[in-house]
């Protein structure tokens, strides 16, 4: 991970909360609360055993009084139901992707769904969390969907997992690849592939019984969903990747964050969760090399030479533009334009 990291998140903050005071507070200026927090995935995710440190250091450093109780697997609502039940307030918190709502968060969650920006993981989830911090825009769009993100988790860059080889830009014509949202939908077509949209607990079977030809996802991802299992070519190396993205934040309810829990919560969950946010980039790169590896092991995947990456780039139109003509026809051209600079000059420094 880069230096200076925990630094820059911290400058990024919102200045009305003063990090590390949350550590020294006493259990008593804590009020007791039991909290419910819907989950889109498995426990066996990294970023999921981040969660889990993360309600655990909660409940730790505030005497017991605060506890997050994780609802794993999609068991208390589906992953694109999960946000409206945060804003509704029938759960507490929520671990979704912004990306499954461009209706509801056009500006927050476009750098979970325009692809091929960012370079690798930390550049990723470090500028999204900037941006929330940074842009009138962005704050004024959560506080209408009522929900706020503590912190993002990371993903490493995204490569094809199919049960055929794509060794040349051709190859893309007619594959069956998995997509969400606006954009990505975009880059397959223009590739010549087909977009399937699924949600991760369906990617496995929908492999297995031929309803997509390619997972779309990060190595340890794949890895930890057994998509190695039933899928056996894939892409590496430092050119060949559609780039990494921010994953789901935690989301809480906009007036109780701001409104209703004390400052002593705020700013213990904002000093735990960026602790976790940083362990989480620090963890998930790690675990790309070590989940490729255990796939060629266990599995037998085998790695593609794939050399048409420059030819993706030129089929591949701007999806960064694309997003920000989309929001030009919502009204939110100027601010679309401001983060997309903003998320290009971020890219660049944080390579």
């Amino acid at each position: 991970m880069r230096k200076g990291l925990t630094a820059a998140l911290v400058a990024a903050s919102f200045a009305t909360v003063a990090l590390g005071a949350a550590g020294t507070a006493a259990a008593e200026e804590y009020p007791k609360l039991n909290l419910k927090l819907a989950h889109l995935g498995p426990s066996s995710f990294t970023g999921s055993q981040i969660d889990q440190w993360f309600a655990d250091e909660v409940r730790k450093r505030s005497g017991g009084n605060i506890r997050i109780r994780i609802f794993w697997s999609e068991s208390l609502g589906k992953a694109n139901e999960i946000l409206d039940l945060v804003a509704s307030g029938a759960v507490d918190i929520g671990a979704t992707s912004p990306g499954y709502f461009p209706n509801q968060l056009p500006l927050t969650g476009a750098t979970n769904s325009v692809m091929m920006q960012f370079p690798n993981n930390g550049a990723a989830t470090q500028t999204t969390y900037e941006l929330v911090r940074k842009f009138p825009a962005v704050q004024k769009e959560l506080e209408k969907a009522n929900v706020y993100p503590v912190f993002f988790h990371s993903l490493n860059a995204y490569r094809p997992l199919c049960t055929k080889p794509i060794e040349k830009v051709e190859d893309f014509n007619g594959l069956k690849i998995r997509s969400w949202g606006e954009y990505i939908p975009a880059m397959w077509e223009s590739l010549g592939a087909t977009p399937v949209s699924l949600m991760t607990p369906d990617m496995y079977e929908a492999l297995q019984r031929g309803t997509v030809d390619c997972a779309f996802w990060p190595h340890e991802l794949s890895y930890t969903m057994k998509l190695n299992e039933v899928a056996k070519y894939t892409w590496d190396g430092d050119k060949n990747h559609f780039g990494a993205i921010p994953t789901w934040p935690l989301w809480v309810n906009w007036k109780t964050w701001h409104e209703k829990w004390p400052e002593s919560v705020r700013k213990l969950l904002t000093e735990v969760g960026l602790e976790a946010m940083e362990r989480d980039i620090r963890e998930v790169r790690a675990d790309e090399r070590k989940s490729l590896e255990a796939m060629q092991e266990q599995s037998g995947v085998k790695i593609v030479e794939f050399q048409d990456m420059d030819k993706v780039r030129a089929k591949v139109p701007d999806l960064a533009d694309m997003w920000i003509d989309k929001m030009k026809a919502r009204g939110l051209g100027d601010e679309a334009q401001e983060i997309a600079d903003y998320w290009r000059q971020r890219s660049d420094e944080l390579k």
